[in-house]
């Protein structure tokens, strides 16, 4: 088995970190106090530089998400809103971001946000059961409501896009994963991934060429693994639980990520990192480590590109982010 070491913690926060999201060597990161901060770790340094006007947000920063190629960031809140953040062009080279829109419309705490591959869609969910998408341009300015999706029963927790594909999954309380899929500018629900015994706080898309696959975690401490098997004659996709992964969480699983090394990782309320690696078609146990936050819940994990090796990221209640490599034994 692999181990997990520590490179780096940082205390970024007093409070929780619910989420960040990495894109051209810049950690986006938001936290219960409102505030979001932007670490630079492209040249190993890990220094942060910036933080945004706190003030754009009148409660906590659930959900942080780079759109994909570009300078610009989307944050959820807990006020039911979602800003946009741009990069100012300086004349010193210093970093900043300067808010370019608020965008208003949930009723209730935004969860999740999310782009799509291209860019060129926004997904937004909430506790008021919904998924939102918004289509915007080229310079990120201006957002229109295309659908507004509203067949969860319960509060919906998070929003994934298809690395390459216009496909959108959707985590719920009420226990469900939720495909959709734009039939003739018609954003419809083409699957319900049902199994799960719990609220599903995430899932996250296998980045392979081609395949379809999705891990998903959840409040019965499972991480399952499910494959789209083709579609009917009604249009709707079949998807099967292919895999409970091995059992490694005791609490529940808050945050599950897919890597591009094929490797999943997940986290959640046991303070546990597991990463778990797929042999011949079996899932097993590549690496865990205990106490990741000493003895607070890890509530977001990511997979990191650092100087050519392939690193994993968690944020917990502690405030911290720390950054972790993966060691094969000898």
């Amino acid at each position: 088995m692999a181990s997990i070491n520590l490179i780096k913690s940082l205390k970024l926060y007093k409070e929780k970190i619910w989420s960040f999201d990495f894109s051209q060597g810049i950690l986006a990161t938001g936290s219960t106090d409102r505030k979001i901060k932007l670490v630079s770790v492209k040249y190993d340094d890990f220094t942060l530089i910036d933080v945004l006007d706190e003030t754009a947000h009148k409660k906590a920063i659930r959900s942080v998400a780079w759109r994909p190629h570009t300078s610009l960031l989307a944050a959820g809140s807990f006020d039911s809103t979602v800003s946009i953040w741009a990069k100012e062009e300086s004349a010193d080279r210093t970093f900043e971001m300067d808010l370019l829109a608020i965008i208003e419309g949930h009723e209730n705490e935004v969860k999740g946000v999310a782009w799509s591959n291209d860019g060129y869609y926004l997904a937004t969910c909430s506790r008021d059961k919904s998924v939102w998408i918004w289509e915007t341009d080229e310079s990120g300015e201006e957002y229109e409501c295309i659908s507004v999706l509203q067949e969860h029963s319960q509060d919906v927790k998070h929003v994934i896009w298809h690395p390459s594909e216009a496909l959108l999954a959707s985590s719920s309380y009420d226990d469900t994963v939720r495909i959709w899929k734009d039939y003739d500018d018609d954003w419809e629900c083409v699957a319900v991934l049902n199994g799960h015994e719990g609220t599903v706080w995430s899932s996250d898309f296998d980045k392979t060429e081609g395949v379809f696959r999705l891990c998903s975690g959840s409040d019965d401490s499972t991480v399952r693994v499910w494959k789209y098997m083709g579609d009917d004659e009604d249009d709707q996709q079949e998807w099967v639980c292919e895999a409970i992964l091995p059992d490694v969480h005791k609490r529940q699983v808050y945050n599950v990520a897919w890597g591009f090394n094929g490797l999943i990782a997940s986290v959640g309320a046991d303070g546990v990192l597991a990463v778990y690696e797929e042999v011949d078609g079996e899932w097993k146990v590549f690496a865990t480590r205990a106490l990741c936050h000493g003895v607070y819940e890890i509530n977001v994990v990511k997979w990191l590109e650092l100087n050519g090796k392939t690193i994993l990221a968690t944020g917990g209640d502690d405030g911290i982010v720390n950054f972790w490599s993966l060691e094969k034994a000898a």
